[in-house]
Formats: C-alpha cells, sequence, structure tokens
C-alpha cells in the first residue's frame, strides 16, 4: 500500500507525517487490498483540516475533517475512514457467506 502525505499552504513535519503513516498501516488488517492513501493537511487560519482519500480495487473511500488541532483533526477522519472500511468488510464477508450457505443447500439438495 502507497501511502502519501501532503500539505496544502503548510509544510507536513517529519512526526505528522510518521504519526499519519503509522496509523494508515492498521488499515491493512481489513485485507480489501488497498492500492493507496492519500492524505492532505490544510491550514485555513485557525482552523487544521485532514482530508484522507483511500483507493482500491472498486474502492474509493474518502473523509474529511476539521479541528483547531491537526492531529485531531487527522484522528477523526482515520476514524471515519477506519468506519467506511469495517462496514464495507462486512458486507463482503456477508455477501460471500450467503452465497456460499446457497450453494451448501443446493449439494445438500442433490445429495438427498
Amino acid at each position: 500500500m502507497e501511502i502519501d502525505v501532503s500539505g496544502r499552504h503548510f509544510h507536513v513535519t517529519e512526526p505528522l507525517k510518521q504519526y499519519a503513516t503509522d496509523k494508515l498501516e492498521k488499515l491493512e488488517k481489513y485485507s480489501l487490498k488497498l492500492e493507496s492513501v492519500h492524505v492532505i493537511f490544510e491550514v485555513q487560519k485557525f482552523h487544521h483540516v485532514a482530508e484522507v482519500t483511500a483507493l482500491g480495487k472498486k474502492l474509493r473511500l474518502a473523509a474529511k475533517e476539521e479541528s483547531v488541532d491537526m492531529y485531531s483533526a487527522f484522528d477523526n477522519a482515520f476514524g471515519n475512514i477506519q468506519l467506511q472500511m469495517r462496514r464495507h468488510h462486512e458486507r463482503l464477508k456477508e455477501h460471500k457467506d450467503r452465497h456460499w450457505r446457497r450453494g451448501k443447500a443446493k449439494t445438500d439438495e442433490i445429495e438427498s
């Protein structure tokens, strides 16, 4: 998974970049085959905005959060992305399970 961290109207510090990278690596546990994750940090006067976009095969998730602190804005956006990924992962799991049960029922009927 490729992680790209950039800043708009502000230079991204190395600790902030490392913090974002460490958190985003946790998304691999959902096994959705993410190709890239793009993080944009932006400063607008006293507002800090974090935007996270995750791209994968037939998948595009985006979250944007605003806060007075850059770390909390990123944490909120990361929480939203994590929630979206969890929901998508559950949908895929339920969909596969439904097909598996349907196939098992057909084989049981044939055996009877």
